[in-house]
């Protein structure tokens, strides 16, 4: 068993929430195997935990569900939207001076 399937499995045995989005319910199923974790929520609520994601250093994210096609169509629709509003705003926003 490899590192990243022990630890996965040891947050799945503190439950099935990691963290405010993580949902780690289908690595207890699948012994950790493959993708067994997912983000959960609205559109706004998985794009925003997506940056704060992205803001630890994850800059790639397999997005996909049980249903290929459709699931892209969703995501491309519902999704990708919303993480690219939530860039934007960031963007715009004046940033703090450096002292």
């Amino acid at each position: 068993m490899l590192f990243q399937q022990i630890r996965l499995l040891a947050d799945d045995a503190q439950g099935y929430r990691v963290d405010k989005r993580l949902w780690t319910g289908l690595a207890a199923v699948g012994g950790a195997q493959g993708n067994s974790t997912g983000l959960v929520g609205t559109p706004e609520q998985v794009a925003e935990a997506m940056l704060d994601y992205y803001d630890l250093g994850i800059d790639h994210f397999l997005i996909r569900g049980f249903e290929p096609l459709a699931d892209a169509i969703d995501y491309g629709r519902e999704l990708i939207p919303w993480v690219r509003a939530l860039v934007a705003a960031r963007d715009a926003a004046p940033h703090a001076a450096v002292a």
